[in-house]
């Protein structure tokens, strides 16, 4: 089996949300569905190969966009956007070129760049419809998450149905008590839940 869901983001902007997101698509749609590089690349691997055929095989790329997103910064002080071997950047130039579904999650408030402010490469990602999400809400944020995920790939199956509260809306959810490794989400509706990373380099 191979991943259908590709997590895009840049550590320096959403700092563990993308591994938070990663774990909680894992545990939704299974461990073998969703594709993060860091988790997903073995030791010593040529990550660009990797990187490359995982995206190739995959059904949905999302992008993970925190506010620091078009200005984050490399050694140099230059914006990480603007270089044409950025892997953030790259990763999603070339779902666009290879006709892979793009879903941008805004994190944090971030707002969606306009195409004048985008890469030529990655300015359609403006147009997309997105998401939001808030890493101290993810009780709320979740279910609009996954049903999103759900609608732009509808044969990636679930691991256990949803159960809605009084069946009168899609979006409360009930979430069972899950661990996995070091992060533990909740499920009592009312509290959010937090996990723990250590630190993290992408390549």
């Amino acid at each position: 089996m191979t991943p259908r869901i590709f997590v895009n983001f840049r550590r320096a902007d959403t700092g563990a949300t993308g591994p938070h997101l990663d774990t909680a698509l894992r545990h939704e749609f299974g461990e073998r569905e969703v594709f993060r590089d860091q988790r997903s690349i073995g030791k010593g691997a040529f990550f660009p190969d990797e990187i490359r055929e995982a995206l190739r095989k995959s059904d949905l790329l999302i992008a993970v966009m925190g506010p620091r997103w078009m200005t984050a910064t490399d050694d140099a002080g230059h914006r990480c956007i603007d270089d044409p071997e950025d892997w953030v950047r790259k990763e999603i130039a070339l779902a666009f070129a290879w006709g892979i579904r793009v879903l941008p999650v805004l994190v944090d408030g971030a707002d969606m760049p306009s195409a004048s402010e985008l890469p030529t490469d990655i300015a359609d990602l403006s147009s997309r419809q997105y998401v939001f999400f808030r890493p101290h809400q993810e009780h709320i944020d979740f279910p609009p998450l996954f049903e999103a995920v759900h609608k732009a790939v509808p044969d990636l199956h679930r691991r256990r149905p949803r159960r809605l509260r009084g069946g009168s809306s899609d979006a409360t959810y009930n979430f069972e008590r899950f661990d996995h490794g070091s992060a533990t989400f909740g499920g009592d509706g009312n509290t959010a839940n937090t996990l723990n990373f250590g630190p993290e380099e992408r390549p």
